[in-house]
């Protein structure tokens, strides 16, 4: 048996000298040396851990010969090749060896710079296609030879286009630059190793190689090696919120040379607070990679032998000794460290990569909607042309006066030459088909939609988070999700894990409905395990009146025997007489009697002493003890267990109010959080964690343990083990972890009884819904402990790339043969409102699947929870332990799916994941055919990469099924390209293991929870509960997806009305390329006069009130407002067919219209009244397909038809005044409008366009209404709330639509649609969505599909 702790410098070596052997490391020891001596590498808690210093031993490497220029000094050893690739050197103190070229210290996320705005800011948007192709329109509008237009128009708007982008990006850049200021002259101390003074520098002069001070509540200016702390057990406590959005607190260590010979007092923060160190150091290590969580390197410090040579000892380093930039000390006083990395080369910039380019539906949609009409714009031009080629050849000579025998540079005798000049012609007179504001308008909408309406909703706070969007190019994907991939845990549930109950061996403890956390501070300990339950404050208490608990405390737990008992109930009365004699000697082994023969205080027998002396049997078990004393000993076991088995740390916070200190846990993972806190208010106390181990608490009694090894959890192993020393020297293996993994990991001769109770409380467990984990217990024997850590610490001390590999399959030796000690079960209740969410979510046409880590039992009783299950007995369920197996369970499930669809009845399946080991890359397409069919899908043990999975082999199956069935190539395209747009995945999760299948899927949302904010950090939307995703969808998305819609068929409407007006009068001007529109009035019909209603009526109007979208979801994603037909019929076709009206009533009007001083039938007076009316019916229709007018939408509607009369009569005269005369304009407005011919002309016009417009959807709207017109109508007659149903109130309060009062009164017998039948506080409508002024629901208005 090891000796006890002993203190001071002697018991330190001699336990050290105790347990660590000398085995094969990093370097080569001295002459004459057969092993090899390294630095000790345990894992601390959460990744980054801090291993045990007092474990460490030295790492000698084999000196050479020194450098002739410096005597007596050994140059650090290369790392071999096979470990670190052109290794970085960073010196602490001394001569450089090479010179080290690094990256400074600013840093710099600003896209531009005064100097460089311009030139990157053009060659940014030129980039597009779109861009390009106007600046092209305008650079050819400048070439008089061939352009009808003037420059100025084209460039005006292409100048407006860049100037308000430019705007936009300037100001964006501008933020970031001040951000960036702030950042690289902030205040860094460096401190001089020599002397150990300090100086103020900014942060961008600081440099690799540096010593730096940091203070608490400081950020770390670039990544630094902790070399010393301003604590006295030399750990320090960072906030990686910056870093990995984790908001818990974590530990890191200084590199500990102090194990060192004649280094024990170097950089000892109780010796001296300041730094001072003289010794010639480095640190050799990778080169700057992105990999937060891993770090390979060794600190090497010059070493004077006894003998007056030198040498080098070289420690291992790993993350756990780095500090990187941008996390925040906390709690540590302070912390030295050598600067590593800098700037742009630091782990959080080398991170700074932009999440996957996500493009809009709509995006996409223009991207082959324009070039279609590119297409059919070159097609048109080129028939334009030969027509003037034909005309110039077969009419031109008959016009004598038009001289096309005199060739000019504008009339070229070669027919191919003129052909291609007279084709740019038409080109630049046809670039109006593609409307340059509309990408300007849409990037303003899109902000607006994002950045004010979902930003700013009031009905999507949480009193944690707001809801926030962070990537606006997605608006109208939110209104097109056809499936929801959703995590579990803190996404559906709470994440506020609670333990319920336990249990032990064979026994459960804790009652369901009891709730731990709702007791005070005051009944911790003894009441609190009463009211747990009384089984297990009397085992307890019988222990301590018989004086027998702090004995058992300071032996750390159960002997063999005694672990190996499979009962623990304390109803046990008889033992057989041989288990009677060894329960009595394992329980006695230490004991001592007193002269009156109790149970005396236990000691810890040291063996060192020579005594004959044996401990006699103290404790005489009775029949009626016998089971309280084995719960006791199992009692202590199993708390002992999660008290060392954790990754927690203890963070001290100060109350404001009255100063009072309360100590938290911190930690990765809310269950260890929960089984930890609930252990504290039971009695069993984690009180401490030191460098070297823990202290607990447990019952009053002290008790502490070395912590020798951890091995961390992560989601391949699914468990953690902690090797811990108990006061007394026994080591224990305590581990804790998922049921699947930790059952096949116990003894092979465990109790077959034992192990079918335990399958039997884990599913007992499983099917009330909570949360399982399993404990396990080892005592080791040193020696075997010896050999075991031997081959850990060579793998933990190597620098190879698969030094993890290495771990795990070392640590898997060790994790074997377990005793079971207990199972815990722990509640994480359903967030507020996720039943009903799903329930809408399947109401409106959605598929929701969950994808989860829980085992199969606890993912079916969420599911029917959530309400994503409805028949348990109709479930189809998915389990194969084979490849074959998997092709014929999904073969029949199939079959079994199609007759429910066909049956009419839902389809709801559940997936074990170890089964998709069997499907994926073998059967997806048979999976997603199954999940295809599915209403509600369950996935459970599946890894975060399988859910990544998930959601690609659905969005590959849907696009495929698109390209099914008749048609060729083309039409197979569009098809795919329709189902873009009407098909959307959204994933959405809130821990780091959601990120993969977050930005898989087209739209991302994160919700920020307690697992941090990666994926918030990584996600497209950040909502605060699920519930809100109702909201972001059923509202936010299809308003978006109705503007955004209407906003691209008008823009192309007015667009092609007005460039086809152009074409139609090639047919009366000999196809010479003549317009009859001035160039001003050209550039002010699409930026000032069209421009505001449109972008009005995309901001503010709404077809159904905010309360109707959710009430009857079944309407989501049942428009077709935007695919290729629709667009081309009401974008393209209806464009043309107002544009013939707009030009051939005024044209032959003014025909017949009168000669002399007010002539009307001159090129410029037909031009202004056909501009006139077209701009009256596209106002016309802007202002029809409106649903929801306000004051501001009619006072800008009007105005910008009305002004363009004083603008026609004023402008002239504006031009007059500067000297400039255009034929085109002066006196041609006022002879126009004095006209009766101008204004039966117009009145023609709008009666046309508007009437066959009104009555062609009037038609539809009484005899063929879709779903949204008959809820406009039932808005406007009845009110959005009127005979709402039982179940529709308990929805809608659930969704925060209504306010709970509802649901009472209707329980009470009052109306459903009654006053109080509103949002709490609201008028009736979503701020998000009312408009500036008061506003009308025109339900009977004719709409735009």
């Amino acid at each position: 048996m090891a000796e006890p702790n002993g203190n001071g410098e002697g018991a330190l070596k001699k336990k050290i000298g105790g347990f660590i052997s000398t085995v094969r490391g990093i370097g080569n020891g001295g002459p004459g040396e057969k092993k090899k001596k390294f630095s000790r590498q345990s894992t601390y808690p959460i990744h980054m851990a801090v291993e045990s210093a007092r474990r460490m031993a030295l790492h000698q490497a084999e000196p050479v010969s020194p450098p002739p220029e410096e005597p007596g000094v050994t140059p650090p050893p290369v790392a071999p090749p096979d470990e670190i690739q052109q290794p970085r050197v960073v010196h602490l103190n001394g001569r450089e060896v090479e010179p080290l070229k690094a990256a400074n210290n600013s840093i710099k996320t600003s896209k531009y710079n005064p100097l460089t705005f311009i030139f990157y800011f053009l060659f940014e948007m030129f980039s597009r296609v779109a861009y390009l192709y106007f600046l092209a329109q305008a650079a050819l509008s400048w070439w008089e030879v061939v352009s009808p237009f003037s420059g100025v128009g084209a460039t005006m708007a292409l100048s407006f286009v860049l100037v308000v982008s430019a705007v936009k990006a300037a100001a964006e850049d501008i933020k970031r630059h001040v951000e960036d200021g702030k950042t690289n002259n902030s205040i860094a101390t460096v401190v001089d190793p020599h002397t150990g003074e300090t100086k103020q520098v900014k942060w961008k002069e600081v440099k690799v190689g540096d010593v730096i001070k940091v203070k608490d509540d400081e950020l770390f200016p670039a990544d630094i090696l902790c070399l010393q702390t301003g604590l006295s057990d030399n750990v320090c406590f960072i906030r990686t919120t910056n870093l990995d959005g984790e908001s818990n607190l974590k530990i890191r260590k200084p590199v500990d040379i102090k194990l060192i010979p004649g280094m024990e007092n170097e950089l000892d923060p109780t010796q001296s607070p300041d730094f001072k160190f003289t010794r010639s150091a480095c640190v050799e290590c990778e080169q700057p990679n992105g990999n937060l969580h891993k770090f390979r390197g060794r600190f090497i410090v010059d070493h004077v032998e006894g003998t007056g040579g030198s040498s080098h000892k070289q420690i291992p380093v790993s993350m756990s000794e780095m500090l990187l930039r941008g996390t925040i000390l906390k709690n540590s006083k302070h912390v030295y460290g050598l600067v590593v990395y800098t700037g742009k080369e630091s782990r959080i910039q080398m991170n700074a990569a932009s999440a996957p380019l996500k493009m809009g539906s709509f995006d996409r949609f223009l991207n082959i909607q324009i070039t279609l009409l590119i297409i059919a714009q070159i097609l048109l031009c080129l028939l334009l042309a030969i027509g003037n080629v034909v005309w110039r050849e077969l009419e031109g000579d008959k016009r004598y006066f038009l001289a096309f025998d005199v060739f000019v540079e504008g009339n070229i005798e070669n027919n191919g030459t003129y052909l291609l000049l007279v084709f740019l012609t038409f080109w630049i007179l046809t670039s109006y088909m593609v409307p340059i504001s509309l990408f300007v308008t849409i990037e303003i909408v899109k902000f607006w939609q994002a950045f004010v309406f979902v930003n700013n909703d009031p009905n999507m706070v949480s009193p944690d988070e707001p809801a926030r969007a962070r990537n606006s190019n997605l608006n109208e994907d939110l209104g097109k999700v056809e499936y929801i991939f959703s995590d579990k845990t803190g996404t559906l549930t709470s994440n506020d894990m609670q333990l319920r109950m336990i249990s032990i061996k064979d026994q459960v403890y804790g009652q369901p409905n009891f709730r731990l956390e709702e007791l005070g501070p005051e009944t911790y300990g003894h009441r609190a395990l009463e009211d747990f339950d009384k089984r297990l404050y009397k085992s307890v208490k019988h222990l301590q009146d018989k004086a027998f608990w702090k004995n058992l405390m300071n032996i750390g737990g159960s002997r063999e025997y005694v672990l190996s008992l499979p009962e623990s109930n304390p109803k046990i009365r008889k033992m057989r007489t041989m288990d009677r004699q060894v329960l009595s000697k394992e329980l006695n082994e230490f004991c001592t009697t007193t002269p009156q023969g109790v149970v005396g205080k236990l000691e810890v027998i040291d063996e060192s002493k020579e005594t004959n002396e044996k401990p006699a049997a103290c404790l005489h078990i009775m029949g009626s003890d016998v089971g309280d004393v084995i719960l006791g000993w199992h009692i202590v076991d199993f708390w002992t267990n999660i008290c060392v088995c954790h990754s927690l740390i203890i963070e001290e916070r100060t109350d404001p109010d009255d100063g009072s200190v309360s100590k938290v846990y911190q930690g990765p993972s809310p269950d260890e959080v929960a089984l930890v806190e609930a252990g504290r208010s039971l009695g069993f106390e984690f009180k401490e964690r030191t460098m070297t181990g823990v202290t607990l608490n447990m019952q009053g009694i002290e008790v502490k343990f070395d912590i020798l090894n951890v091995m961390e959890f992560n989601s391949d192993r699914k468990r953690m083990s902690v090797v811990a020393r108990a006061a007394d020297g026994t080591i224990r293996l305590f581990c804790k972890g998922a049921d699947n993994v930790m059952l096949e990991r116990l003894k092979k001769d465990l109790q077959p009884e034992l192990v079918e109770t335990a399958k039997q409380t884990l599913y007992d467990y499983s099917v009330q819904g909570l949360r399982t984990l399993v404990l396990g217990t080892k005592l080791l024997d040193e020696e075997e402990y010896k050999l075991w850590d031997q081959e850990y610490q060579e793998a933990a001390g190597s620098l190879s790339a698969n030094r993890d590999d290495m771990m795990n399959r070392v640590s898997e030796k060790l994790e074997q043969d377990f005793e079971l000690v207990g199972i815990t079960a722990i509640e994480d209740k359903l967030q507020d409102g996720v039943p009903m969410a799903i329930e809408t979510f399947r109401m409106a046409g959605m598929k929701v699947w969950m994808i989860t880590g829980d085992k199969m039992e606890t993912a079916i009783n969420i599911g029917i929870s959530c309400r994503l299950i409805t028949k348990q007995e109709d479930l189809l369920i998915l389990e194969a332990d084979h490849h074959f197996e998997a092709k014929q369970n999904l073969e029949r499930l199939i079959e079994e799916g199609k007759k429910k669809k066909s049956l009419g009845e839902l389809v709801e399946l559940v997936v074990d994941g170890p089964s998709l080991n069997h499907i994926l890359g073998r059967f997806e397409e048979k999976l997603a055919f199954l999940g295809s069919l599915c209403s509600g899908v369950v996935v459970c043990r599946s890894s975060p990469s399988q859910k990544a999975a998930i959601v690609n082999i659905m969005k590959a199956f849907e696009l495929k099924k698109a390209e099914k069935g008749w048609g060729g190539p083309i039409t197979r395209f569009f098809r795919r390209q329709n189902k873009r747009i009407k098909t959307k995945m959204l994933s959405i999760g809130d821990g780091a293991n959601d990120v993969a299948m977050i930005q898989a899927a087209d739209v991302g949302i994160g919700i920020a929870g307690k697992e941090g904010r990666q994926a918030v950090n990584n996600s497209d939307y950040a909502i605060g509960q699920f519930r809100f995703l109702v909201r972001l969808l059923l509202v936010h998305g299809q308003m978006s997806h109705y503007r955004l819609a209407r906003l691209i068929k008008f823009s192309f409407f007015k667009n092609i009305s007005f460039a086809f007006i152009l074409i139609y009068y090639q047919f009366f001007c000999g196809f010479s390329g003549q317009t009859l529109i001035d160039d001003i009035s050209a550039a002010m019909y699409n930026v000032v006069f069209t421009s505001m209603p449109i972008l009005l009526f995309s901001l503010l109007d709404r077809p159904l009130d905010d309360r109707i979208l959710i009430r009857f979801p079944q309407i989501y994603n049942s428009s077709t407002s935007l695919s290729t037909g629709t667009f081309w019929r009401t974008g393209v076709f209806q464009g043309l067919v107002d544009a013939a009206v707009c030009f051939f009533i005024p044209y032959f009007g003014i025909a017949v219209s009168a000669s002399g001083q007010y002539s009307t039938h001159g090129l410029w007076a037909v031009g202004k009244t056909i501009f006139v009316s077209l701009l009256g019916a596209v106002t016309l229709e802007a202002m029809l397909v409106a649903r929801y007018w306000t004051i501001l939408f009619w006072f800008f509607g009007v105005m910008s038809y009305v002004m363009v009369y004083p603008f026609m009569i004023a402008f002239p005269y504006a031009s007059r005044s500067a000297n400039q005369f255009d034929p085109s304009q002066y006196g041609v407005a006022e002879n126009v409008f004095n006209t009766a011919t101008f204004w039966l002309c117009i009145f023609s016009v709008y009666t046309l366009t508007f009437g066959y417009r009104y009555y062609m959807r009037s038609a539809k709207w009484l005899f063929r209404p879709d779903d949204n017109m008959i809820l406009a109508e039932f808005e406007q007659k009845y009110g959005p709330l009127h005979d709402l149903k039982d179940s529709e109130i308990e929805r809608l309060v659930a969704l925060d639509v209504l306010d709970p009062a509802v649901l009472d009164a209707r329980r009470n017998g009052a109306p459903a649609n009654a006053p109080s039948a509103h949002l709490a506080g609201d008028d009736g409508r979503s701020s998000s969505y009312s408009s500036p002024g008061s506003g009308t629901p025109t339900s009977g208005t004719p709409l735009m599909d």
